[in-house]
């Protein structure tokens, strides 16, 4: 037999559909606030950033047009100061002292760019770039949605956006078009030599930046114990 729901239960759910309503509060972000987990991603992210700030450098010193060069450039320059913020973060809202390392899956791709010049060199450093990228962006789309503090929201926020440009500027560097990078010192621009092509390099594993979070979630967790 089917039992009568108690009236007040009624409602109690009611008053509680109604407030989340008035509060503008929808039950999907409610959800998408409790699944992201603002500290695991700011410590994903100095290591996934870290890693960055190496194959930039490895591009600066390697890349072959001077518009390549400025687009690393720019890149070391922002992920070393979003590490320095995510880090001074990480220090005030949750006591961690969080110390960047390379990635382990990274340093294959190091090896493997140090053994390629020019052109090969330029379209391999671009596709792994925008790999990098692609994996990273439903992650900062996450935190600029659900991230607690406001301040790494607006962070999360250009992240996303300056990384969905570069991606763009990457494929036309791939495709043999000059590309503009404000680097500070002005746009730098040059023309490209045509054709050429290299093998597609993973820059994270198969699992991607999803697989690193739980990753480095299972680390921290055996150090502290």
């Amino acid at each position: 037999m089917n039992r009568l729901i108690p009236a007040r239960h009624v409602c109690a759910a009611t008053v509680l559909a109604a407030g989340l309503a008035l509060a503008g509060v929808p039950a999907a972000v409610a959800a998408g606030e409790s699944e992201f987990n603002e500290k695991e991603f700011m410590t994903m992210t100095v290591d996934h950033h870290f890693g960055g700030v190496r194959v930039a450098q490895t591009c600066v010193d390697k890349a072959t047009r001077a518009d390549l060069k400025g687009l690393c450039q720019k890149i070391e320059d922002a992920q070393s100061e979003e590490i320095s913020k995510l880090r001074s973060h990480l220090k005030a809202w949750y006591s961690s002292d969080e110390t960047p390392s390379v990635p382990a899956n990274t340093k294959p791709m190091l090896d493997k760019l140090s053994g390629l010049s020019g052109r090969a060199f330029d379209v391999e450093v671009s596709r792994d770039f925008i790999q990098h990228h692609r994996e990273f962006l439903p992650e900062a789309d996450k935190c600029r949605k659900h991230a607690r503090h406001e301040e790494l929201r607006v962070m999360c926020d250009k992240m996303y956006k300056d990384q969905s440009e570069e991606i763009d500027q990457f494929e036309a560097v791939i495709a043999g078009k000059s590309v503009t990078a404000d680097t500070g010192q002005g746009g730098l621009s040059t023309a490209s030599a045509p054709g050429g092509s290299a093998g597609m390099g993973g820059w994270l594993a198969a699992g991607g930046v999803a697989a690193a979070l739980g990753t480095a979630a299972v680390g921290r967790r055996l150090r502290h114990q």
